[in-house]
This record gives structure tokens, sequence and C-alpha cells, in this order.
């Protein structure tokens, strides 16, 4: 009797891009492959060392699209924390070798295409599977995460409770361990948080008509639920009453399809307003970007080399793919 093929384990990926829409179709693209297991994503380096902190992966993808002068510092962190391969669009010589000198695995350039890249992952998901090296420590566990993920949905405990078949103190005790670990103060907080690190999954927003168009005062008012404020603190803020904050937040939650506070953010971020009303005061009202047309250019399929770090004791070196 032949015993069942033992599947290869998935590849743990981190994704950093201050570029949205490059961040999100490369997630995507992985999350579409058996293969890897794409723990979150983030915009800046410094909320990519969180990511790796509390979701541990095996390899972090960064997309540098400038220059490396001011993320040298940070990007020393995210070294020490796993395999790093770099998507960059151009760089210097000189700025190629301080980047061997961090210790960085592999380049990629953006000209290569997709294939490339793939070829580049698939090679350290080879040489992983002989050996686990997940690493112990204080992270997100998958409950935690699973929890989270319902929370943002707007799930309250005892249902959560429910879907989970767990008790409603053992969710209460993992949102207090999640609140710690994310280094919040509470569940709007948190909800944010993960959404920005991309430790929870996207909902999906139906709308019952266009993209919403955010007034100066909501997006004052979902500036002031990211932050973590009761309905207290944003009118006391915001020198606005309690009553118009409730009625603003009332139109806010319509607008967005959503049911309470944490519904609304993850709603905000998934359709790219979150990250647009927490760059600064509102001044004019805020549209979500429009979704893109035909004819958008796809990416390269493919292309023959990716540099990888080359032995200490050799000059620079292009390796083929």
């Amino acid at each position: 009797m032949s015993s069942a093929p033992v599947r290869q384990r998935t590849l743990r990926v981190a994704v950093r891009s201050d570029r949205r829409l490059f961040r999100d179709a490369l997630a995507a693209c992985l999350r579409a492959e058996l293969d890897y297991d794409v723990v979150g994503h983030a915009a800046d380096l410094d909320d990519l060392r969180v990511l790796c902190q509390l979701r541990r992966p095996e390899v972090i993808l960064i997309d540098l699209c400038g220059g490396i002068a001011d993320a040298l510092t940070r990007l020393r962190a995210c070294v020490e924390l796993a395999r790093v391969v770099i998507v960059y669009d151009a760089l210097s010589p000189a700025e190629l070798a301080a980047l061997w000198r961090l210790g960085v695995d592999t380049l990629v350039p953006c000209s290569h295409g997709l294939e490339a890249l793939l070829v580049v992952l698939q090679r350290y998901r080879e040489d992983l599977d002989a050996r686990d090296s997940r690493v112990p420590g204080s992270g997100l566990t998958e409950r935690e995460r699973e929890i989270i993920t319902l929370v943002s949905a707007g799930h309250t405990v005892d249902r959560i409770a429910e879907l989970l078949e767990i008790s409603a103190s053992a969710v209460a005790n993992a949102k207090r361990r999640i609140y710690n670990k994310l280094d919040v103060a509470g569940q709007t907080q948190a909800v944010a948080r993960a959404a920005a690190l991309g430790i929870v999954t996207r909902p999906i927003v139906r709308l019952a008509h266009a993209m919403p168009e955010l007034t100066a005062r909501e997006c004052d008012i979902l500036r002031s639920i990211a932050t973590g404020h009761t309905v207290r603190q944003t009118a006391r803020q915001l020198g606005i009453a309690e009553k118009t904050v409730e009625n603003t937040q009332g139109h806010l939650f319509r607008k967005l399809g959503a049911r309470n506070r944490a519904g609304a953010l993850s709603a905000a971020h998934a359709l790219g307003l979150l990250e647009l009303v927490t760059r600064g005061p509102a001044t004019t009202p805020v549209a979500a970007p429009a979704a893109p047309g035909p004819g958008t250019a796809a990416l390269p399929a493919r292309v023959p080399a990716a540099h990888h770090r080359p032995p200490v004791d050799s000059g620079l070196k292009v390796a083929a793919v």
C-alpha cells in the first residue's frame, strides 16, 4: 500500500513596498501560488521590522524604488531577521556594493519581470524543504491572527467564540495578548495596525453606489478612529459636540458599508482611504482611487538573470536564474 505523497511546506514571505498597487498585486500573485504564504505586507521599513517580529517570515521581499541612503540602517535590522530579496528600478554600482556589504541575499531588477522573481523565491523554498527554520518567539500565533481578522470584520467576542468554537474568555484573553504584541491600547488601534501590516485579510467591500467620497469632517472622524480615540476624545480634539461625532460617524459607516468602528477601518483600508486620511489633516473631500481601466500594462513575462550575493572574497557577480 503506497503512502500519500508528503506535501512540501510553503515559504513564508513578507512584502514591503511604498507603492500600494505594486504591493497589493505582488502579494495577491504570491498568495495565488501554493508554494508561498504571504504573512503580511508593509508600506515602510519600520512597519516591516514590526511585521517580521510578529509573523516570522523566512524571506523578506523589498521593493526599493528610490535611493538607499536613508534606508541602509533600517535595512540592516531586516537582514538580521530573514533572507532579504531586493526588487529595484535602478541602483548605482556603489549602492549595489553597499547592499552586498549589508548582507542582502539577492537583487532582482524590475526589468527582469515576475518570472525571474518567482525563480529566486522557488530556490529559497527548495532550500527550506529539508529543514524547518521557523523561529519560536513572541510573534502572533495563527489563532491570534484568526481572532484579529474576525475582530477586523466587526464580529463581537461572543460571535468570534462561536465561530472558533472556543470560550468567550479565551477570545478576550487572546485580544489582550494581541494588543500587547501590536503595542496598542485598544481594539480600533489593533485593527488599524494589523491592516497597515497586511496581517489581516482585506474584506470584500460591497458598495451600493459609486466609490465613497468622504467629507473633510468624515476624514477627521476616520483618522480619529484609526488613532483609537473614543467619541468623547474625538469631540474634544475637534472642538465639536459628541452628538455631532456620533452623527458623522453614522454617515461614515453607511458610506463604507460598515456596522462599527472596526469594520469601518477595515473597509477604509481595503478601499485605499485609510492611507490617504492618515497622511495629514483633511482640507478637502477625499475620494477612493478609481479602479484601473483596460489596457493596463502587464509585468514583463520572463528575464534570464538576477543578482545574488557574491562570496566575501569576490567582486560583484551576476548569477543566471
